[in-house]
């Protein structure tokens, strides 16, 4: 949460609207992070099913989310998410936070190789731990910890608007 209130106001008016798609694999899968994180609750077809080749999910050493990091035999499974705006990308990437650059990645959907947008953690800020993260079993054990944690950073954030 360390994106300005100015930063996370969204577009201004004279910006064109282009949409935008971004591959998510960890906690943003979870439908209620993300209605949160956007502020808006995204339709159920707007999750596609997808893989990140040549990376790993792994859980960060004292965290309870995961990141991706680059593995030439693993493949993260995960959900190409479409239609997003510029005002959410500024969502995004206020809940991110510095710790992730937005980089192009080619995912595979349905077979098909497409291009697009994915956080991608800046390794050295991060221990990722050997086990795998997955998202049923972290829902289970932390998602209504999490939710706790984040709703009041990111309310005092959305509210500055």
């Amino acid at each position: 949460m360390i994106m300005s209130a100015q930063d996370a106001r969204g577009p201004k008016e004279h910006e064109t609207t282009t949409l935008m798609r971004f591959f998510f694999y960890g906690t943003l899968l979870d439908r209620d992070v993300a209605s949160l994180v956007l502020g808006r609750r995204l339709p159920p077809g707007a999750f596609v099913p997808a893989e990140l080749p040549g990376h790993a999910r792994r859980r960060v050493k004292g965290a309870t989310y995961p990141i991706i990091v680059r593995d030439p035999r693993g493949e993260v499974r995960g959900a190409m998410v479409g239609g997003l705006s510029a005002r959410d990308v500024k969502r995004l990437a206020a809940y991110e936070g510095p710790r992730y650059r937005i980089a192009q990645l080619k995912v595979k959907i349905g077979g098909a190789v497409t291009t697009v947008s994915v956080f991608e953690p800046v390794e050295r800020r991060f221990e990722p731990t050997s086990g795998a993260w997955e998202l049923v079993p972290w829902q289970r054990r932390y998602k209504r910890a999490f939710l706790a944690r984040i709703k009041p950073a990111l309310s005092a954030l959305w509210s500055t608007r």
